[in-house]
């Protein structure tokens, strides 16, 4: 069980998330308070009427007209209590889904605000199942939610001050249960919120779990693994039925305790009240409002039971909504020191690189003591092996990863100073496995710069050797792709991603791999267009290719997160031995290709 759902939050921490919608939409609540009132007023008279109705019968010269006008009375304010009822639901459950709206966004927001760092440690998900069914618990919660706890209290408010009137003993003996009741369900309450937070994280999981499959299905069947995860999914499926049924068990507890209470306070009103009518001590219209006034009470109360259930899931659903809604990113922007003026508000950085002693760490430090110094507009190489640092640094060159104020400049800037609208114009990075939504050519190309115009985008799409690909596509730039770009080709996928990044016209160009799945001759046409913008931008390219590094005007090379050596491609052959073990490797490798 996760740790978040054996400590139980104080009511107002939870509640702290959804006081600011109270609050904003109080006119709403209050108006819809009003129609509660007037709901659980004109339900009041009705067993009022039936007394005097009752008491008609018994009247035998009143007979005809008093027992007409009471039971027309009784007709239209039934009638007016339906209206009454009808629209303070539809009120009510409409702020309810008008809170649903503006926290789905809020959620939103707070996920397209958060790093990669936090996306590595949670599942996708749980995320989802958070943003959708935690929150459609918090609906309820707020609209069913309040329409029945504060109807419950109408009800009483109205209903026992006219028990009392009539008879206050027999009102006492009638009611004496359910403050028993009321105390076995105030025990209960804590180990149902449990059990509700069990379950949603349960949900969370399964949702991970079967996003997961669905992702990577072709890769399952393809190594005959289906049996497998038909087990597991089988194990997830138990995990929620068993947590379910702990949960329904206990729910199921709270109707028949509040039904018993109803008829145990029946068969004091029968016994009791019976008992004063024969002695003439009660009226049969008292003795007839006295069980239509515990029937309006048995009813809330009974539906308290099942409004408990939706408080305590509502309530563990805002405490996991919140835990994302409190993260903070762990990019944090500095603020310019004493004595340095603020960045420029306009994108107008050249591409000059400055890095002072840059450390990283996730889990297990992955840089150590980065020290480089870039001039604007040079084409620069990133060497080294697998697991060296190349991809963690370019992370932190686009600010995907938090760094240490004073380590890591641009044009002499603090890059943790930059506001995010600037830096974001200024930095553009194409990674190897870059993700594409499933939308068009055009909408994934343009995703950066929606505005660019037709000329622009079919100049990115040069620059990476993918236009004369994008013509011959039936509907060219206005071809779908497919999930996650799945329609097209591994080589594909990248050079539109790397056209992604052109289209920006960034000062600085981060390149991680982008030609892995690239033929060499596209990768020459390419690697040309882009040697052709030095001096424009500055263009960092991690590549495990020998061409492709030939090109960098300096490569540093990287081990263990360190920078152990740098210069051009022919320095690094006469006096890296590291250096001389990665060429001949990639030549190796290009040969082996070369054959097949």
């Amino acid at each position: 069980m996760p740790d978040s759902a054996r400590a139980v939050r104080p009511l107002s921490w939870r509640l702290r998330y959804i006081l600011p919608y109270y609050r904003k939409n109080w006119r709403a609540f209050f108006w819809g308070f009003l129609l509660l009132v007037g709901t659980s007023a004109t339900a009041a008279m009705i067993p009022y009427l039936m007394k005097l109705a009752t008491e008609a019968l018994s009247t035998a010269s009143q007979e005809g007209s008093a027992l007409t006008q009471h039971v027309m009375a009784l007709i239209g304010v039934a009638l007016l209590n339906a209206v009454l009822r009808i629209r303070s639901r539809t009120h009510i459950f409409a702020i309810g889904r008008q809170v649903e709206y503006e926290l789905r966004k809020s959620y939103h927001a707070k996920l397209l605000s958060l790093d990669a760092a936090f996306f590595n440690r949670e599942k996708t998900g749980d995320l989802v199942s958070r943003g959708n069914n935690d929150i459609l618990a918090v609906r309820m919660f707020i609209g069913p939610g309040f329409l029945q706890v504060a109807n419950t209290i109408m009800v009483y408010a109205v209903t026992l001050p006219v028990m009392i009137a009539l008879n206050p003993t027999l009102t006492l003996l009638a009611l004496l249960p359910f403050p028993i009741i009321l105390g076995v369900t105030r025990l209960l309450t804590s180990r149902l919120y449990r059990l509700s937070r069990v379950v949603a994280d349960r949900f969370g999981l399964f949702s991970a779990f079967v996003q997961e499959a669905v992702a990577g299905i072709a890769v399952i069947r393809a190594h005959g693994r289906e049996a497998d995860w038909r087990g597991r999914f089988a194990d997830e499926t138990e995990g929620i039925y068993a947590a379910q049924m702990q949960h329904t068990r206990l729910q199921s507890l709270f109707g028949p305790m509040v039904v018993l209470a109803g008829g145990v306070g029946g068969g004091i009103i029968l016994h009791v009240g019976g008992q004063a009518v024969m002695e003439g001590r009660l009226t049969i219209g008292d003795f007839v409002a006295f069980f239509g006034y515990l029937a309006i009470l048995v009813w809330p109360t009974v539906g308290f039971g099942w409004i408990l259930t939706v408080l305590q899931r509502g309530l563990a659903a805002l405490e996991r909504i919140g835990q994302v809604l409190d993260t903070e990113s762990s990019i944090q922007l500095a603020q310019p020191g004493p004595g340095r003026s603020p960045p420029p508000t306009s994108p107008a950085i050249r591409g000059a690189i400055r890095v002072r002693n840059l450390h990283f760490s996730y889990g297990e430090p992955l840089l150590r003591g980065i020290h480089m110094d870039i001039p604007a507009g040079r084409f620069v190489g990133l060497a080294g092996r697998i697991g060296s640092g190349k991809s963690t640094l370019l992370n932190c060159l686009a600010r995907l990863s938090p760094v240490m104020s004073d380590t890591l400049f641009l044009d002499g800037e603090d890059i943790m100073t930059l506001p995010e609208a600037q830096l974001r114009a200024t930095v553009a990075m194409a990674q190897q496995e870059s993700f594409l939504f499933s939308a068009t050519i055009r909408e994934n190309l343009s995703l950066g710069r929606p505005e660019s115009g037709e000329e622009a985008l079919w100049e990115a799409a040069r620059l990476a050797a993918f236009a004369e690909e994008i013509r011959q596509f039936p509907k060219q730039m206005d071809t779908l792709v497919g999930e996650r770009g799945i329609t097209l080709s591994g080589g594909q996928r990248q050079r539109l991603a790397l056209a992604r990044a052109l289209l920006m016209e960034p000062s600085i160009l981060l390149l991680d791999d982008i030609f892995s799945s690239v033929d060499a001759r596209t990768e020459s046409v390419i690697l040309d267009n882009i040697h052709a913008l030095a001096g424009s931008r500055t263009v960092i390219m991690v590549c495990h290719r020998t061409a492709a590094l030939h090109r960098a005007e300096i490569i540093y090379l990287l081990e263990n997160g360190q920078i152990v050596a740098q210069g051009s491609h022919e320095r690094l052959m006469e006096e890296s031995l590291l250096y001389q073990s990665l060429h001949q490797q990639m030549a190796r490798h290009e040969a082996l290709e070369s054959l097949r």
